[in-house]
């Protein structure tokens, strides 16, 4: 569990924090516990194929995902090399992903929150463990993107 600190809200504002960002292909650890479904964490996690080599339309697919999603559309919060962060505000409580992508994938991972979408059970930035609500959410999210990257 990570809650957002004074030091990681500088850096999402500042978005000068050092970050290995690279997607890569999900593997559900099945002897993690306490673990939601695997279907919610695949949902949300599992790697979108971009269809395309260039990082200049993927990123665009990306922030167009972010605008277009089913709901409440998501905020630019920054960026660094291979990822961009969307941060989700809903009644108080607030989700912040890392979009991380390459030339041939593109994954969200889990990188703050406060309030409900804290998450219970976090391992290497896969959020194994957390509410109904931000399955959700970031599933909406993922889907948005991965239509975007579709129409590249």
């Amino acid at each position: 569990m990570r809650p957002l600190t004074a030091l990681s809200l500088g850096c999402l504002l500042a978005a000068s924090c050092a970050i290995q960002a690279a997607p890569s292909t999900l593997e559900v650890n099945d002897k993690i516990t306490p673990k939601s479904s695997d279907r919610y964490i695949r949902a949300v996690h599992k790697e979108i194929e971009t269809g395309t080599h260039e990082l200049a339309k993927i990123r665009y697919g990306i922030l167009e995902g972010m605008l277009t999603t089913k709901g409440f559309a998501w905020v630019y919060q920054g960026e660094g090399e291979g990822y961009i962060l969307a941060r989700f505000d809903y009644r108080g409580d607030t989700n912040v992903m890392r979009i991380e992508y390459d030339q041939s994938l593109v994954q969200l991972k889990y990188h703050d929150a406060l309030g409900d979408y804290v998450c219970k059970k976090l391992v290497d930035d896969i959020c194994y463990k957390n509410s109904r609500g931000y399955y959700n959410y970031i599933k909406n999210l993922r889907n948005s993107i991965s239509k975007q990257l579709a129409r590249l």
